[in-house]
């Protein structure tokens, strides 16, 4: 019942957020129509028609969301055109996509189900129309540039574009996941604006190619930008392909140790998130939630019958079992798309006081990475039932956590990992 009710207000606000960008994206395009003219229509039909060719390339990203190359078009039309016009181009783009297969073999047409196929629609008329309006005024009030190119008005408009977009689609996930706004806008969008910038440095050019040639220059230049969404694409696939890979070994260390079953991705997840609240690079997070996954691989190289044994071990057992974190490593050295983990993996029993295996490291010689790992990998030993314990409650665990800073866990971190692990914990619970 519980659960049913937090849907519900889920739904509620879900169709609330939606409702209202419709509503806007309908008061904008009223005012839009009323303030400006189509005054060339070979360019509406043609970005139109290449828009929603490029819609239909979607490219999936983790979690929730897609991104699209069409933006090149977009840009291309505010710089070009007036912002109904781009609005219209971007909104036809976004309701008309071709129909296509999705990866679990489903057809889509018209961007289906309807309240995505409004919400995508509103915020591209949002977006575009908001963006357009912004250059067209710039344009007009410091005309200064190229014959319909005006850099600052066109730095300015982008902005405003990558500003509206990341922040309707972080309001969406923030209620999807049950996140904050902030949060998800700094830890899924930031990254992402490098790569708009560039493709909309090609809608530049394709801006350019259309006023030089016409129609035919689009054509041009449109080849090189769904072979960049290729690449784009290529991308995201050999990362989600790694990662599936990294689950199925998981998945194998623990059909040898049943006690730890989901162990590795708890402190993946816990690992992340702690990641995530030092605000690290993406690489970096990346690094650490590979090596959390595998940081037992070692334990393959274990006999059972010391893994699974539920009385207190023999002090010659317990030095095998140590053994796991450099077995893990040496296994882990052999694969080159996998050896930059191979010290982290190698290290995650370390303590800030040298009191740890296998190395006996101190503080200064303990990466970061490593850091948040162990207190990860520590953490989901005290919060998870073993043959020789019970789980510690929450408040316990943290108080744990906090009381072995500056012994066992770095002391310049805890904080952050604290908050990290208490959102974690209560997610994976629920």
């Amino acid at each position: 019942m519980i659960r049913r009710r937090k849907n519900n207000s889920q739904n509620i606000k879900l169709y609330t957020y939606i409702s209202l960008l419709t509503i806007a994206a309908l008061s904008l395009m009223v005012y839009l129509v009323n303030e400006y003219t189509i005054s060339n229509y070979s360019l509406l039909i043609a970005f139109s028609l290449l828009s929603a060719i490029a819609e239909t390339f979607l490219i999936p990203l983790p979690k929730i969301g897609a991104v699209s190359v069409s933006f090149a078009l977009s840009f291309s039309a505010i710089l070009l055109t007036n912002p109904l016009i781009a609005a219209k181009i971007t909104a036809f783009g976004v309701a008309f996509r071709f129909p296509y297969v999705d990866g679990r073999g489903r057809v889509h047409i018209l961007n289906s189900p309807i309240y995505k196929t409004l919400f995508n629609i509103s915020q591209s008329i949002l977006n575009a129309g908001i963006a357009g309006k912004v250059y067209f005024l710039l344009n007009n009030t410091y005309p200064y540039g190229f014959d319909f190119f005006n850099p600052l008005a066109a730095s300015v408009s982008l902005l405003v574009y990558l500003l509206l977009n990341t922040f309707f689609m972080a309001v969406l996930m923030a209620i999807l996941l049950k996140e904050s706004v902030i949060y998800i806008w700094k830890h899924n969008f930031f990254s992402m604006m490098i790569n708009v910038v560039l493709v909309s440095s090609l809608g530049i050019v394709i801006a350019f190619s259309y006023d030089s040639y016409g129609v035919g220059g689009i054509l041009l230049f449109f080849i090189p930008l769904m072979l960049a969404r290729y690449t784009f694409k290529l991308y995201i696939d050999m990362r989600k392909t790694y990662f599936e890979t990294l689950n199925v070994l998981v998945r194998a260390i623990e059909a040898n140790d049943p006690y730890t079953s989901g162990h590795s991705l708890r402190v993946s997840a816990y690992a992340e998130a702690i990641a995530k609240q030092l605000s690290l690079p993406q690489n970096k997070i990346d690094l650490i939630k590979s090596a959390a996954l595998l940081h037992d691989i070692g334990k393959i190289g274990i006999d059972k019958n010391i893994l699974n044994k539920k009385e207190k071990l023999e002090k010659e057992e317990f030095e095998m079992i140590k053994n796991h974190a450099e077995i893990g490593a040496t296994i882990i050295s052999d694969l080159s798309y996998l050896a930059n983990i191979s010290d982290i993996i190698k290290h995650h029993h370390e303590k800030v006081d040298g009191s740890g295996y296998p190395d006996g490291l101190t503080y200064e010689d303990i990466s970061l990475e490593t850091s948040i790992l162990t207190i990860a990998d520590s953490f989901d030993a005290m919060t998870t039932d073993r043959p020789y314990r019970c789980p510690l409650k929450l408040e316990d665990a943290l108080q744990e956590v906090k009381n072995n800073a500056g012994t066992q866990f770095n002391p310049h971190i805890v904080d952050d990992a604290i908050i990290a692990l208490k959102k974690t914990y209560i997610k994976l619970v629920e």
